[in-house]
């Protein structure tokens, strides 16, 4: 092999790595990881009144299924953007999840929901790539209400 050709060769395969090309034995992938399960991002000015006006932190607790997930909510700002999420058996599967969000203090329940979930198989990396997730997600309305987030369509 010519010399020249070897220093062109060689920075071609560092920069295009072993993956990529014919020479690879399967697709490209990236390193994106991820759960299994049902998120809920909603506005807390969605919440209920009663819910804003409770003295002190209340308790926000989402099911899917029988696997719950609590997180305590300082209550800072009404216009607050909130997150919980609920992992579940990575290889679940696209089935539908029964799901339930409560805001309580205590033994008092200040709001509860609940909605179906279809969970949606998932390749964050790109077709074809582990890992194989299935995923779901909730939020609440300007009515109250607990309703499917429906992924937008490719």
């Amino acid at each position: 092999m010519k010399r020249w050709t070897l220093l062109v060769a060689v920075p071609v395969l560092l920069i295009t790595g072993c993956a990529a090309g014919p020479w690879s034995s399967g697709p490209d992938c990236t390193l994106i990881g991820g759960d299994s399960g049902v998120t809920m991002q909603f506005e807390a000015a969605n919440l209920p009144r009663a819910v804003q006006a409770a003295d002190g932190p209340v308790q926000l607790r989402l099911c899917a299924g029988s696997v719950c997930q609590e997180r305590t909510w300082e209550k800072p700002v009404a216009d607050t953007g909130l997150h919980i999420s609920v992992d579940l058996d990575e290889d679940i599967g696209e089935v539908t999840v029964p799901v339930r969000f409560t805001v309580a203090k205590g033994s008092r329940e200040f709001y509860g929901d609940q909605a179906e979930v279809k969970l949606r198989r998932s390749q964050p990396n790109g077709e074809g790539c582990e890992p194989t997730l299935y995923q779901g997600s909730v939020t609440l309305d300007h009515q109250r209400r607990l309703v499917t987030v429906t992924p937008a369509t490719r």
